[in-house]
């Protein structure tokens, strides 16, 4: 998972456990790696085997990183925030997941993400594909909500 330190500029959000994120504060965009998924490719691994492995991964990038954020690496950190069209998965991982606007960029993003699909997905030449198109979502995890997850307590190497 790679990071990226933005600052919000939308009106106020007020996330599902109470938490405010407003102008100005500084968020974590997650952008997740295609070499995790590239690296998968010839593991013949089944769909639950992926999803496992994916959420695993992706539960220790997040204990790591709030291991960075209790440090103040990255400053006040009000929230983490993201892009996806794994919103089941960040379900999961604690996020909260947004409907986004159709816009253009929408629009764009999810061409853009469907040929990302085509070429790193460890299951691509398996026949479990529905034909559904793939559906961006936007993600939130609150700092408080991240600390409770992941916190140094629940941190194991």
């Amino acid at each position: 998972m790679a990071i990226e330190v933005r600052h919000y500029k939308k009106n106020t959000l007020t996330l599902a456990d109470g938490s405010e994120i407003k102008a100005g504060d500084t968020i974590l965009e997650l952008h997740l790696n295609n070499k995790w998924f590239k690296e998968r490719r010839n593991l013949n691994l089944t769909a639950s085997q992926l999803v496992q492995q994916m959420l695993a991964s992706f539960a220790k990038d997040l204990s790591i990183l709030t291991r960075q954020i209790d440090y103040g690496i990255f400053g006040d950190v009000a929230a983490l925030h993201g892009c996806t069209h794994l919103g089941r998965g960040a379900r999961r991982l604690g996020f909260q997941v947004e409907e986004l606007p159709d816009t253009k960029w929408k629009k764009w993003a999810q061409f853009y993400l469907a040929g990302l699909v085509q070429v790193y997905d460890p299951r691509r030449n398996e026949d479990f594909r529905s034909n559904r198109p793939i559906e961006l979502k936007e993600v939130w995890l609150s700092k408080p909500e991240l600390l409770r997850r992941y916190g140094s307590k629940n941190f194991t190497p």
